[in-house]
Parts: C-alpha cells; structure tokens; sequence
C-alpha cells in the first residue's frame, strides 16, 4: 500500500500514515469539493487565506505531517503560479500605459496597482485551492478515493482509466529510474554531451519499455480472471457527528468571513 518507487516516496505513503486516515472517504472527498466551490465562488482573498491556513492546520497538526514536507509538495505548483502571475500581472504594449512601465525598445512592459492586487487575489485563491486537494490526497488513500468516485456513480470507465494510471506512472517512473542508474552507471552524465546523449536514449526507451510493462499488466490482470471490473478490499469506515460538525463549522466560518470583510468594507476584499 504505501511504498517507494525508483528512489522516490509515492504520496500515497503520507496518506497511509495520516492521522486522519480512519475517517470516512466519501465524507472527506465531498468535503473537499464544497471547500474547493466555495473558495472559487466566493472569490475573497480573506476567506482564500482562511482556507490555506485551515488546510495547513488539517495537514500538519491534526495529520500529522512534518510541515517541511507539507511545504515542500507546494515547490512544483509554486513555480507554476509565478509563471502564470506575471502573464497576468505584466501587459505589453507599443504606448506608455500603466502605472509602472519600462521601455524596452518600441515596446512598454507595464503594470498597474489594479492587475497587482487581482494577481495577489489570484494567487492566495490558487494556493488555497491546492492546499484542499493536497490535504484530501495526505489523508486519504488512492483506492479509497477511487472507490468513492464509483459509490457517487462516476461513470465506470472513468474510476477505471483513473486507477490503471496512477498505478502505470509509478511502473514508468521505476523503469525509467532504472535506466538513469544504469546510465550513471556506465559514465552517461559525466559531461554534458553524454548527459544529452543518456537523456535522448531513455527517452526513446522508454516508450518501448511502456509498451511492454502495459502489455504485462494486461497479462497479469488476465491470468487473475479480469473481466472488466476492477474490485479492491475497502474497510468500511463510519461516518462521525464530530467530523459533520467540524465540516459544518468550517463551511460557515467561511461564509462568516466573507459577509464581514464585504460589510465592513475590508481592503481588497471585492
């Protein structure tokens, strides 16, 4: 269940030693869902920041998780929003505009108080948004939110293809962790020529390599009587008052959040 690939921790090994583990999966995935609308729809920088630092309490403190980890999973979405935030935040144009620009040639890169405070806005609301899937995905095991997508009558294809991926990017992910330890092995980075050489290698390998491990799994399941369901051991895990509560206060508190800061006219609020 929770297990290493190629080097690498699967994140299904964080969810397998959370804390939070043993509540109920349907719960918590719908719980992620109304969390993950609100925070959208709303549309407040107060009630996102509320909800990134209650996903960050969830995670760390109730899960469990080091909080090093826990902010290390947000390097590869981070690195994402910068890029995208300076597409919003910065604008091109052949005249001066904006209320800070620079001239490179016959071109104004400019910007403005407004395009910085809605990319500021932007930002906190995708942070938080991450921050919801991340605390659902720490604390709750793949198969479990699979399975909860087959009991809400998600179609049957769908949960399928989506558990028969997972699974193969770990099996690519090994292989191709193989291959670079075989490279290394034989000298293949130890410039960047070879390097380039290593890299174009695994890379034209590793299609072949899919190819083969996915005509394996095929086999395997095959030879274990597959015919066209694919059913997993699920332990039934109860539905709590004080988890519904908890849920029920969170959803509030947001609501609460966003009348205020519209009523008392808080800064950037709208």
């Amino acid at each position: 269940m929770a297990h290493q690939h190629g080097g690498y921790y699967s994140i299904d090994l964080y969810a397998f030693h959370s804390k939070l583990k043993g509540i109920n999966p349907e719960f918590k995935l719908i719980s992620a869902l109304v969390a993950l609308i609100l925070t959208i729809t709303l549309n407040n920088i107060y009630v996102s920041a509320y909800a990134f630092i209650t996903m960050f309490f969830v995670s760390v403190l109730l899960g469990g998780m080091d909080t090093k980890e826990y902010l290390s999973m947000f390097i590869a979405p981070f690195s994402f929003i910068v890029l995208a935030s300076i597409g919003i935040a910065l604008g091109l144009s052949f005249h001066e505009s904006g209320d800070f620009n620079l001239k490179l040639g016959s071109l104004y890169i400019y910007t403005s108080k407004a395009q910085i405070v809605m990319t500021l806005k932007l930002v906190i609301k995708v942070f938080a948004c991450v921050s919801i899937m991340q605390s659902l995905i720490l604390s709750t095991m793949p198969y479990e939110i699979i399975n909860a997508l087959r009991n809400m009558h998600l179609p049957k294809l769908l949960v399928e293809l989506m558990n028969l991926i997972y699974r193969f990017i770990f099996i690519l992910i090994e292989s191709y962790m193989n291959m670079q330890n075989s490279a290394a092995s034989r000298l293949g980075y130890r410039n960047f020529k070879t390097s380039m050489t290593s890299f174009g290698n695994i890379a034209s390998n590793i299609l072949i390599v899919s190819l083969k491990k996915a005509n394996a799994y095929y086999t395997a399941m095959e030879a274990r009587c597959f015919d066209g369901d694919l059913n997993f051991l699920q332990d039934e895990k109860r539905l709590y008052g004080k988890n519904i509560l908890a849920v029920f206060l969170f959803v509030l508190f947001m609501f609460f959040i966003w009348i205020v800061s519209l009523k008392l006219k808080f800064p950037f609020a709208v």
